[in-house]
């Protein structure tokens, strides 16, 4: 959380209303890009920020439980997640991934990736998956198409680079996406409704007075095909 009138952040549990104040960072509105595990679980948290976004000096900043300070990570990037220990972001420069080790804190590059309108770096069934999104606000809703690849990692002796697999299916999971970042949940965690399906704000323009508004659609990964759902256009995108 930031507050509306001064520099202080703090992390709130929304299952147990526990609230962590966070140490200052000197940022142009900071976002929140992550923050680990599952508060319904445990109080420990992992945080990272991403600042002065749409300047020269933006940046990534970590912080674990305990610490005062921030930790500077790198340039830094809203198309971001944690995996297991790693802090991954794409280079938005070099359009690589980015590969940070939280706990030798060291930065390490990883494979390139596809070039697209946008991209997501997503935590989905125990794996990341980047999400290319072909899309502009002019484009209609049902000629929105998506790509998926799955990272893969080394294993035992094999320290070979970690590599992009271009994938079409991500079983019962359901991918929630907005401008900047995302989720993926189990669609059996909900009766009725099937997985493998991509939720996401659809960016548009009236074409009267150049006002953008956003809707909610879905996108078939199977079909390939997307479409407008029942829900009120809005002015902003929220998650």
């Amino acid at each position: 959380m930031r507050h509306l009138t001064n520099p202080d952040l703090s992390l709130l549990n929304p299952v147990t209303n526990s609230k962590v104040s966070l140490p200052f960072i000197q940022s142009m509105g900071p976002r929140l890009v992550w923050a680990s595990l599952d508060p319904v679980q445990t109080e420990d948290y992992a945080v990272c920020l991403f600042g002065n976004a749409w300047t020269p000096k933006k940046f990534s900043a970590f912080l674990q439980p305990g610490e005062v300070k921030w930790t500077i990570i790198n340039k830094g990037s809203l198309e971001s997640c944690y995996y297991k220990g790693m802090y991954l972001h794409l280079n938005t420069d070099s359009n690589s991934l980015e590969i940070y080790d939280v706990a030798t804190r060291t930065l390490r590059e990883g494979p390139v990736s596809p070039i697209a309108g946008l991209a997501h770096l997503v935590v989905s069934a125990g794996q990341v998956i980047l999400v290319l999104k072909y899309d502009h606000m002019y484009l209609p809703v049902h000629q929105c198409h998506f790509e998926i690849h799955r990272l893969e990692f080394g294993t035992g002796t094999d320290e070979k680079k970690p590599f992009w697999v271009k994938i079409s299916n991500i079983g019962d999971q359901i991918l929630f996406l907005n401008l900047a970042s995302g989720f993926s949940i189990s669609a059996s965690c909900f009766v009725g409704v099937r997985g493998n399906f991509i939720y996401f704000m659809k960016e548009t323009n009236n074409g009267f007075d150049n006002r953008i508004s956003y809707v909610l659609a879905r996108y078939d990964i199977e079909a390939g095909t997307a479409e407008v759902l029942p829900f009120p256009p809005v002015t902003k995108c929220g998650m």
